[in-house]
């Protein structure tokens, strides 16, 4: 064993066997926890407004697109002449259906190759 101590290692244990005010430490302790939560509530509150902001300004346009969608949606793809096979295709047979059977395959996509 080596007598040789490194003086910053024996400072530690030095100080480590001083008396230790819990209370001053507990203390700074919820302090500094109490600051940060106020941070994260000015952040947040500060996102929150921009975020409202935002869609107060967009509102307009956003119930426009909506309007444009829900219109555009039941279209049909192909036009069928027989009306009793167009309601039967109906179902596959729009834009909507088009959709949704693409975001089903990137669903299984992901699924399959990254899940």
């Amino acid at each position: 064993m080596n007598n040789d101590y490194d003086p910053r290692l024996q400072a530690l244990f030095t100080q480590a066997q001083q008396a230790f005010d819990r209370d001053s430490f507990t203390r700074r302790v919820l302090e500094r926890i109490d600051r940060e939560r106020r941070r994260a509530l000015l952040a947040w509150s500060a996102f929150g407004l921009a975020g409202v902001v935002v869609l107060a300004l967009l509102s307009n346009p956003l119930f426009v697109a909506l309007s444009m969608a829900t219109q555009l949606l039941p279209m049909s793809l192909v036009d069928i002449e027989t009306e009793w096979l167009r309601q039967l295709a109906s179902p596959i047979n729009s834009v909507a259906a088009l959709i949704a059977i693409g975001a089903l395959g990137i669903r299984g996509f992901f699924r399959r190759f990254l899940g």
